[in-house]
């Protein structure tokens, strides 16, 4: 925001100074145009990369408690980026993705979901979580929804098109689930993993996910390997 004005405010003073310079003392605003033009872009961009070095800086921060589990401490530093919002279009809805993740993976899931709502819509991370949460809870049209807004701001993110089509075969859309995954090969590009998945459902068979590994277990739909080796998880 601060950024934005600061920026016009910029390309103003530069407008006035050379329309008063090259007008020979009067004010020709037309020789300060170009000048004036120049001047909100390149501001603009070294204003926004200040705010994002701060805002990395944070991050940066909340790392040392996050890495020692201490996930409350680690939100709290990372809500301080709150005051850079004022500065930089986005920043809040960087942080809230950020803080969704963070709270998702640790399996606090009433907690992640309102920050995961406010989310940047190209974190398609966050916003595929979002759409999970969802379908965990059975709200179908909700998750359709958020799902075809992160296809449509991330296209060639193949986890996110298998994730949608994932949630949309186990809530017994198969067809539809087929659907995604040709429109994934049409925007994504080539991929194998997408490929065989939807040689899976066409054949009546289960998607298989695994390829993508850690990427597709923070998603707790499924548990990584180690985990399933762990007695308490095997069947009896």
């Amino acid at each position: 925001m601060y950024n934005a004005l600061i920026s016009i405010a910029a390309a103003v003073a530069v407008t006035l100074i050379f329309g008063f310079l090259l007008g020979g003392g009067d004010l020709r605003i037309t020789y300060g145009i170009i000048p004036g033009l120049l001047t909100a872009p390149i501001a603009y961009v070294i204003l926004a990369r200040r705010t994002m070095k701060q805002l990395q800086a944070l991050v940066g921060r909340a790392q040392q408690p996050l890495q020692g589990q201490n996930i409350d401490q680690g939100v709290e530093i990372l809500k301080e980026g709150y005051a850079l919002s004022k500065w930089q279009f986005f920043v809040e809805a960087q942080i809230d993705a950020q803080i969704g993740t963070i709270l998702y993976m640790a399996q606090r899931f009433d907690e992640a979901e309102p920050f995961l709502k406010r989310s940047f819509k190209k974190n398609w991370i966050a916003r595929a979580m979002l759409g999970t949460l969802y379908y965990k809870q059975k709200k179908h049209d909700k998750m359709k929804a958020v799902f075809e807004e992160a296809v449509t701001a991330n296209k060639k993110e193949s986890l996110l098109w298998n994730l949608y089509a994932y949630c949309l075969w186990k809530s017994g859309d198969r067809d539809e689930a087929i659907d995604v995954l040709n429109r994934a090969i049409d925007k994504a590009g080539d991929d194998k993993r997408t490929k065989k998945n939807l040689k899976q459902l066409k054949n009546g068979r289960r998607m298989k996910m695994r390829a993508w590994n850690m990427q597709w277990y923070q998603f707790h739909l499924d548990r990584p390997p180690a985990m399933r080796h762990q007695p308490q998880f095997q069947r009896r």
